[in-house]
């Protein structure tokens, strides 16, 4: 079984951050700006900054997952807040007002 490090940053803390992004500009966002735009704002260290098999940062890696384990139960694609464009997501009318009530 595998042991979640509770001490780095999951999918789960990034989904918002990534739905203000999008909501930022204009209700969509490219992975790769998010993830640019995610590495500027957090500055990834130890294992996050690690590069993984894929050649890319652990970090980098999580914020696309975000997007491709959109099949997840919890995640913000199937929760309707988000849709899949070729290269990021799109913001739902749903997806918009949660971002609009959640707090900043």
């Amino acid at each position: 079984m595998r042991r979640i490090n509770y001490s780095r940053l999951q999918q789960a803390d990034l989904a918002l951050l990534a739905m203000q992004i999008a909501a930022s500009k204009g209700g969509s966002v490219m992975t790769s700006d998010l993830k640019e735009l995610l590495v500027q704002k957090f500055k990834p260290t130890g294992m996050d900054a690690a590069t993984n098999a894929n050649w890319q940062m652990n970090f980098e890696q999580v914020v696309g997952n975000l997007i491709s384990n959109r099949g997840m139960p919890n995640s913000m694609f199937n929760k309707g807040y988000a849709t899949r464009i070729v290269g990021g997501f799109e913001l739902t009318a749903l997806g918009q007002t949660f971002v609009e009530s959640a707090p900043h």
